[in-house]
Order: structure tokens, then sequence, then C-alpha cells
């Protein structure tokens, strides 16, 4: 299928609001005749009014995932992730170019190769607030739509009078409310800080002026996708093949773009920069590795699933239901679009095949987020076509619009509302005994607290995150804070009956003295005995 609009395949012939405009610039404006013209012109199906609609709900969308975000960073709400990107960019920062991350325990660029954190870290000296991490993130989620209905809109202005009065503005105002109304948008913020979003926004932008047919700015989006996280070459991949399979003037530009994404996420695999030192082929796909292509690695994980399509199709039918959640608030039809179904492909597949289901979790939208907006706009595309082809394909696109707006809507009524009661878990007794201990940590401490408030406290060198029961933590230096949450971890790995064993073993065998408490928190300094290097708490 080409795309609808003024990109690839309707380049060689313009529509006939194309002709009044080149025939209004040509003969003037200025004139009675020329304005004449200009007010019997075809129209775009685009309303004045749509664009600046859009903008307004897109906006109201980021103060209000600002607002969140503010919020959850006051409360404590942070976990592991935001944790380790915290600490990352409070070390570089400083001076420490190469740090290593104690959360993950390897050197940070072998997190996926995010080598954004490192120009991220200037703004440090301006605000040296972690929070900015947070609001960076909805600026760039929201962004991303913004991009998003701006193709949209393209897309419906080149369709004009071929589609019905009225369906170009339904088509654009109703894009903009599902990216506005869509639960995993707000999830993907919610969670801690990432870098997947960031890579969505510029690999959208590539992928936006592949189809507007700007060759020479699209590659300025690349080395910026890239050097986002190494998932990245796997979403550059996925923009390619949607050039090739959209007609001959994107194939080429499609093939050098899949070419890039492969061999920058191969080059990085090699080296152990893909997932936590590479250790996420054999934690996510283990049961696929083996045999004559290496133990890890991405072709070692092709290879398992050609060789074991019965274990394939067992996991990725166990986790079936949450992608398609994903997929139909934003269309489900744009998998039939060359624009939207490659990207679908290329991230949601490997989330599909986690053994674990960590790639595909609702908690985890941030790493299908990037398919999001490509679903949407192949979805949008895609009801074009049918508008523009004869009355019976009308009403099939009619039934289809109605559907998706009752799914989405029930979707949004009953997701949104988990959100806040999702993510604020902190109470504020909490949050305010938290904040009374946080400036009482000396500057040189170890700090080890439980997992689920630990992102607040990791601009040191040493910190841990107190993340199950019967954890065995390396000891650095002293003094070394203890600060136990009431509150146990996503996984169940650190339980309440845990983590008040854990407490207790502190203040009374380590004999460690109380530094604050409140809400259920407690906290304790210790000095361990010369010659300690490691601590085991129940």
């Amino acid at each position: 299928m080409e795309p609808s609009g003024t990109g690839p395949g309707r380049s060689l012939a313009l529509s006939p609001g194309a002709v009044a405009d080149r025939y209004v610039a040509a003969n003037g404006s200025g004139t009675a005749a020329g304005r004449h013209r200009r007010s019997d012109r075809p129209s775009t199906g685009l309303g004045r009014g749509v664009r600046p609609i859009g903008w307004t709900l897109l906006g109201l969308q980021l103060v209000a995932m600002l607002v969140f975000s503010t919020v959850q960073y006051d409360r404590y709400g942070l976990t592991n992730d935001f944790a380790n990107y915290s600490q990352a960019w409070w070390a570089i920062a400083h001076g420490h170019l190469d740090p290593f991350s104690a959360g993950i325990g390897v050197a940070f660029w072998k997190n996926n190769a995010e080598f954004a954190l490192w120009p991220l870290a200037l703004l440090f000296h301006l605000y040296p607030h972690p929070v900015l991490l947070l609001w960076i993130q909805d600026v760039v989620v929201v962004t991303t739509e913004l991009v998003a209905l701006a193709w949209v809109q393209k897309v419906v202005r080149g369709a004009g009078p071929r589609i019905p009065s009225g369906a170009g503005p339904l088509l654009a105002i109703g894009a903009a409310v599902a990216l506005v109304a869509d639960p995993w948008a707000y999830e993907t913020i919610a969670f801690d800080f990432h870098f997947e979003p960031v890579a969505a926004l510029f690999t959208l932008l590539v992928a936006y002026d592949l189809w507007s047919g700007r060759r020479r700015r699209m590659w300025w989006w690349v080395p910026l996708a890239l050097i986002s996280t190494g998932l990245a070459g796997v979403y550059l991949v996925g923009v390619g093949l949607s050039g090739v399979l959209a007609g001959r003037q994107t194939r080429r530009s499609g093939v050098a773009l899949a070419l890039v994404g492969a061999g920058w996420f191969g080059l990085f695999s090699a080296l152990g920069g893909i997932g936590v030192g590479g250790s996420d082929f054999t934690s996510s796909y283990g049961y696929l590795l083996g045999g004559p292509f290496g133990r890890r690695g991405p072709v070692a994980v092709v290879a398992g699933a050609v060789g074991h399509p019965g274990a394939v199709l067992h996991v990725a039918g166990s986790h079936w239901a949450v992608a398609l959640s994903f997929l139909v608030v934003v269309g489900l039809i744009g998998l039939l679009s060359p624009w939207g179904c490659p990207m679908a492909f290329v991230v949601l597949v490997p989330n599909l095949l986690d053994a674990g289901g960590n790639g595909i979790r609702y908690g985890t939208s941030f790493q299908s987020w990037p398919a999001l907006p490509f679903v949407l706009i192949g979805s949008v595309m895609v009801l074009v076509r049918l508008l523009e082809r004869g009355e019976a394909l009308r009403r099939v696109a009619a039934v289809w619009l109605a559907l998706w707006a009752a799914v989405a809507g029930v979707f949004a009524l009953v997701a949104l509302p988990t959100v806040p009661r999702t993510w604020l878990w902190v109470s504020p007794p909490a949050a305010a005994a938290l904040a009374r201990i946080e400036p009482r940590i000396p500057a040189d401490a170890e700090v080890i607290v439980s997992v689920p408030v630990m992102g607040r406290f990791s601009e040191r060198t040493a910190f841990y995150g107190f993340i199950e029961d019967d954890q065995t933590i390396a000891v650095h230096r002293g003094p070394v804070v203890f600060i136990f949450s009431p509150y146990e971890s996503f996984q169940k790995k650190l339980t309440a009956p845990g983590i008040v064993a854990a407490s207790a073993y502190v203040e009374t065998t380590l004999g460690a003295r109380p530094l604050g408490s409140g809400g259920g928190v407690r906290a304790f300094a210790w000095s361990p005995p010369p010659g300690t290097t490691e601590v085991t708490l129940p």
C-alpha cells in the first residue's frame, strides 16, 4: 500500500487542492478574481480549527504529565531504574565520564549503549535535581505525539476532496484524542526514566521525513536516535522495512536505514552493550539460545526462534492479550499499513518472546511505546484509503471508527484511573519521613535502601537496593545508611516480613543508630567494623 497524502507515491501527481494553490500563486490572490478563485477551490479535508484543537489537547496532556511527575518525585515513588539513571547522570556531571553503575553491576554504557545521557548531564549544572529527567521524558513523549499528529494531519490534507466532507477533521481530532487518552502513554512516563521514548521520538522523525521525501534531513535524526539507546538500531530496521514496503521511491533509503540500524545493534550486542552487559539475552530469551550460533546475541535468538516454534508460540500466547490492548487503543488496523506493521513487528515481537514477561507488561509500557505512534498513523492511512474507495468501503471505515472509539474509550475509562493508584504508592507520611531523612545522610555514606523508594537516594558513588529477602550486599566504606520502607517490590522478591526482619536485624544485631522514622519508614546509620566487606540482610 502507498501512503495517503503528499508523501511518496503521490509526488508525481497533484491533488485538485494543490493545483488550485499553484494557480492562485501564479495569478495572485490580492485581486477580487484571485480571492474568488481561492474561496472556490476544493477543500483540503482539514478545517482551520483542527490543528489548534490538537495542540491544545496535547498541551493539556503535557501539563498533566509534568504535574504527575513532580508529585511522584516529591512522594519518593521512584525505583531502581530511576536510581541507575540518576546515579550515572550525577556521576557524569561530576567528571566521571565512564561511570560504574552500582545498581546494575556494570559500566553504565553497557546498559543499552545509552550515550545520550552524557550530553544530558550538562543540564545538571543548570538545575541539579534529578526530577529534570522525568520532565524531559514528559516533554519527549508529548513531542512524539505532536509529530504523529502532524503526520496524521498531512495524510488527511493530502486526501483532500477524495474523502467525505467532515471525515478529515474527524480523523485528525480523533487521532489527537486517542493520543491524549492512551493509558500506555501515562504508564510510559510513570515508570521512572528510560531512553526508549527518546529514541522513539527521533525514530518517528526519521520515518516522517522518509515518507515526506525529505531524505537529507532524515539522516540528521538517525545519529540522535542511535545514541539514545542501542535498541534504536532495531527501531531503524523497522523504519527501513517500512520504506522498502511503501514503494520504489523510499526503497533505497529504507534499505540503507535498515543496514545502519542492524549494524549498530549488532555492534553493541557483540560488545556486551545491549541489555545489562548482554545478560538480557539469557535472562529473557534463554529458552531459545544454544546451538551452532553461540549462547547469546540476536542471531542466536533468531535461530532459536526458528528452531523452536512451539516454544515461541507458547511464550507469545501467554502475552498476546497485553500486546493486543496496546494496539487497539491506537487503531489496530494500522498493522495493515506499511508504515505501521514493521515497527510493531520489530518492537512488539521481541517483547512478546520475553519469557519473564517484563517486556510486555502494562507497567513496562515504555518498551512498547515506540511502536504505538506508528500504528496510529498507519490506522489513519488505512481509514483514509477506505474512505477514498466507494460507498461500501466508507461504511466499513465508519464501523471501524465507531468500534475504535468505543474500545479506546473503555480502555481509557478503566486504565487511566489506575495510573496514580499504581505509581503513587508512597503515602504522604512516608514521603515526609523520607524527606526528613535524606538531608541527614552523610555525603560519603554508602546507602542501602528498599527498592520501591530507592530512586531518590542514588546521587553518590555507592548505593544498593534492598531488592529481595536474604540478600547479601557489598560494603565499601563507612558509614552505611539503611532505609527501609513499608512497601514490597513489584516482583515480590522483597516481602513485608522480610523488610521487618531486616530492619530489626540492622537495629539489634548490627547495633545501628536510628536516623529517622515515620509513616512506616525506618532509617539507620551503621559504622561497619574494620575489614567488613559485605552484609547479609535476612
